[in-house]
């Protein structure tokens, strides 16, 4: 039995060995790590450079200082003055991204939607129009005047030329 401890002893010893002289080597390879933004605004990190994008490459050993205000900036990252849509602290260029294609899709839901407006308008306008032959509206002194037939067909002619143009 006390044979059997000494081989597990001898064992561990050698293991704990290997351990302590393969750690500095994965200290050497762990040192570099590379980070690039992709065109959707995602940063990657890896221990890998891209073959199809830039990348920034960050010491590790320099990135991490626990205990300082600047524990994970690096040298090659921004250090813009706080920005106020943030709540005081600086945007990322993925943040930055992200606000400007949301300000994007904003912009577009309101054309779109004065858009949709104008369609209604003139769909209206042109169901009014169509069908009677005699039309009536009301002129600047509120007098209901009758409009003449070459008005109103220039009228149809303009609501079906701007909903065929602008309208699904």
């Amino acid at each position: 039995m006390a044979r059997e401890t000494g081989k597990h002893t001898i064992r561990f010893v050698r293991v704990l060995l290997v351990c302590t002289l393969c750690l500095p080597l994965t200290a050497t390879l762990a040192a570099e790590v590379y980070t690039w933004t992709d065109s959707d605004g995602v940063i990657h990190f890896s221990d890998r450079q891209p073959q199809d994008q830039a990348a920034q490459t960050l010491d590790v050993d320099e990135v991490y200082r626990p205990g300082t205000t600047d524990a994970y900036r690096s040298s090659g990252q921004r250090t813009d003055a706080p920005s106020p849509e943030a709540g005081g602290e600086a945007l990322s260029p993925a943040q930055e991204l992200r606000m400007q294609l949301a300000e994007q899709r904003a912009q577009r839901r309101e054309e779109q939607a004065e858009k949709e407006l104008w369609c209604d308008r003139y769909r209206e306008r042109l169901e009014r129009l169509e069908p009677a032959r005699r039309v009536y509206y009301t002129n600047e002194e509120g007098e209901e005047v009758r409009m003449d037939d070459d008005q109103r067909v220039a009228l149809i002619e303009e609501s079906k030329q701007f909903i065929s143009e602008n309208c699904n």
